[in-house]
């Protein structure tokens, strides 16, 4: 199980090195404080296509683990 705030199973695939490289070279990065950060978008559509057949919801709860803040 992961901490609460930890996005999950992707990271051990995809790094975060390689995520922030791809948000700079696209310029994506947000330009103010967000609730949730470019990263965790990026992790959270890779387990969306991951989990095709699961919902929002569900992809959020089981694969990212929320943190507390959102649950």
């Amino acid at each position: 199980m992961y901490a609460p705030g930890h996005v999950g199973e992707p990271t051990q695939t995809i790094g975060p090195v390689l995520i922030d490289a791809v948000i700079e070279e696209t310029a994506a990065r947000e330009q103010r404080l967000r609730l949730l950060p470019a990263q965790v978008v990026v992790y959270f559509v890779l387990a969306l296509a991951i989990f095709e057949r699961s919902s929002y919801q569900g992809v959020w709860g089981n694969s990212l683990r929320a943190p507390a803040i959102l649950s």
